[in-house]
């Protein structure tokens, strides 16, 4: 069983590239805008291992989101704003990262492993095996 990563991005581009590299490692799903996303993050609880947020989306926006998503999963936010305010805010809202667009694809992986040690109850997959992590 893979760890899901919900990527949530206006932009196709971004959402294909990440589903090209995250992919290999991951199950990927992908939402092009706020409200997609609260749909599928409902459906995907319990399987659900890192949320990729971008905050600058039409209707609903990424800072509208953290709040929710944080509650389900843990948030990395990928976001062309690079101002202190922005990333204190979102940081304070429930975000568990920030990584400023354009970053670097590696620094984007070891960050998810990051949150996903930090996730005590989430499924990580070693080879052909998955490996409860947190349960006696």
């Amino acid at each position: 069983m893979q760890n899901t990563v919900l990527v949530v991005d206006d932009m196709e581009i971004n959402r294909e590239i990440l589903t090209e590299i995250l992919g290999e490692e991951y199950r990927v799903e992908t939402a092009e805008n706020g409200r997609m996303a609260l749909e599928m993050i409902e459906k995907m609880q319990g399987i659900l291992a890192v949320v990729l947020l971008d905050l600058m989306m039409p209707g609903i926006t990424g800072e509208e989101l953290v709040p929710l998503f944080s509650q389900t999963a843990p948030v990395i936010v990928l976001s062309a704003k690079s101002g202190l305010d922005s990333k204190v805010d979102v940081l304070s809202a429930g975000a568990n990262d920030y990584l400023c667009k354009p970053f670097d694809l590696p620094e984007l992986l070891v960050r998810i492993q990051v949150q996903l040690r930090r996730a005590p109850k989430t499924a990580l997959r070693k080879g052909d095996e998955t490996q409860q992590v947190g349960q006696t």
